[in-house]
């Protein structure tokens, strides 16, 4: 029997999935790293963690299924946008790599926004979670790592080049560094911008392309057979293939690391800045905003302000405490703010807190906060694109039911669960297609199962409506 492996680069966590040749999943590991905050609004990651965690991942999925990874035939990689690794000739990274999240480009992305030509020419708002600005800031204060720099890599792909040493790319990096041009291909004139030499960008292949093998070297390393690897995508790309059916109507939300809401379109309209990526399959696009810190913003506050609790003891005292968490509002913008405010220089706040507060108000507030910043993300992605799809596919496997819950009662939107919401489900799932040259939204179809349903109370977003409201008026001071 073939065997077919998925691996995601998360950000906190390298997760491996193999699935069996019919899809289903036999084996799931993860192995967490550490994500280097140098300063404030800094965010950076070194990619020689993200090697051992892939060893260790595999490692530990060889302990129970050596016989099965053995026989894995191909597999694909999928990671987070606008994650650059810049390398000398021999791939090696000359500095820790600059995370989607870090707002250290922040005045670089206003310049460049003042620069009509960008947005016509990319299709995308510049802001400082885009490659393009993070480069320009580099070749302001570190001329001497873009002078080095012979390649650049994107996360997912400098991880797939310890595999296969093939310097190789997707339409879907490309669009995420804010370096292509409509078409999702390399744009001479913001390259010129970059500062980078434009031989040292990747060559782009249509995802699920083969790019090679796994090279005797690396099957050694890492202790793999020599299988067939096959183009990944950004995850928001590839975590389409959780959800059913696959038409120009699906939407989905991610709850993990980051926070994410995306719908699905069939046309070129285009409402920055609101992100607009090619999607996983032919002839869709998709819309997207997120929020920087979701699930990491409320085990932030479980770690910090109530460490002597576990994460389902936090959950569970959330929900001892009514809409509202007696006053006290969180403002989760550890990293800054993404959409829909925009302001880099946005900071988090725990407001109202007092002594007589318990433990379960505090906990209820981080959630309620998050949840409050996804409302407002999913309204203003309503207004701008005029699309209210009626169901919200839930993605990641951050949310217990207390919080999806509570979030469809936010939202105001039915949100359905899967059996499988995590991106290397589907990125095995993508390999096994790809080598099989076989449409990859039937594979999705015929693993998709619905677990669960999640249905907006109106009484309880009659509160929350009210609560919102609170929220976003002390925002707005």
């Amino acid at each position: 029997m073939e065997f077919f492996l998925g691996i995601d680069l998360g950000a906190s966590a390298l997760k491996a999935c193999l699935l069996d040749q019919n899809g289903r999943s036999v084996a799931a590991t993860r192995a967490d790293f550490d994500t280097h905050h140098p300063r404030a609004g800094y965010c950076e990651q070194n990619p020689a963690d993200w090697i051992d965690a892939l060893r260790a991942a595999l490692s530990e999925m060889r302990r129970d299924h050596a016989q099965e990874l053995d026989a894995v035939a191909a597999l694909s990689l999928s990671g987070g946008a606008h994650i650059g690794v810049l390398c000398d000739g021999d791939n090696a990274p000359l500095r820790p790599a600059i995370m989607w999240s870090d707002q250290r480009a922040a005045e670089q992305a206003a310049a460049l926004a003042q620069e009509g030509d960008v947005l016509a020419r990319a299709g995308n708002a510049p802001n400082a979670t885009w490659t393009l600005p993070q480069l320009i800031w580099l070749n302001a204060h570190e001329p001497n790592i873009l002078t080095a720099t012979e390649k650049l890599f994107f996360a997912k792909d400098w991880l797939s080049a310890q595999l296969t040493d093939k310097h190789i790319s997707d339409r879907s990096e490309a669009v995420g560094s804010l370096m292509a041009g409509r078409d999702g291909q390399w744009d001479k004139q913001l390259i010129t911008m970059s500062g980078l030499k434009a031989e040292a960008l990747p060559t782009l292949v249509e995802c699920g392309t083969l790019i090679g093998r796994i090279s005797a070297r690396a099957s050694e390393a890492f202790g793999l057979p020599q299988a067939r690897v096959y183009q990944g995508a950004i995850d928001t790309s590839m975590e389409w293939l959780c959800a059913a059916p696959l038409d120009n109507k699906t939407a989905t939300l991610k709850l993990a690391s980051a926070g994410v809401i995306s719908v699905t379109t069939d046309t070129e309209a285009r409402f920055p800045p609101i992100s607009f990526y090619p999607h996983i399959m032919d002839g869709l696009s998709y819309h997207a905003s997120g929020m920087s810190d979701c699930m990491g913003a409320i085990e932030f506050i479980r770690q910090n302000f109530t460490p002597t609790l576990s994460p389902k003891d936090f959950e569970a005292a959330a929900m001892q405490t009514e809409i509202g968490a007696e006053g006290v509002l969180f403002y989760p913008y550890l990293s800054g703010a993404r959409a829909p405010f925009w302001q880099a220089d946005l900071r988090a706040e725990m407001h109202g807190l007092t002594r007589g507060h318990a433990k379960s108000a505090i906990a209820r507030a981080a959630y309620e906060g998050v949840g409050h910043v996804l409302t407002a993300i999913w309204r203003d992605l309503c207004d701008k694109t005029g699309n209210r799809p009626p169901l919200l596919h839930i993605l990641g496997g951050g949310a217990g039911d207390f919080f999806c819950q509570m979030l469809a009662d936010m939202l105001n939107v039915t949100l359905q669960r899967g059996s499988e919401t995590d991106c290397a489900f589907a990125t095995a799932l993508f390999a096994a297609a790809s080598h099989h040259g076989d449409d990859p939204k039937q594979r999705a179809l015929a693993a998709y199962q619905t677990e669960q349903k999640f249905t907006p109370d109106k009484a309880a977003h009659a509160v929350y409506d009210d609560a919102y409201k609170g929220f976003m008026t002390r925002h707005k001071r």
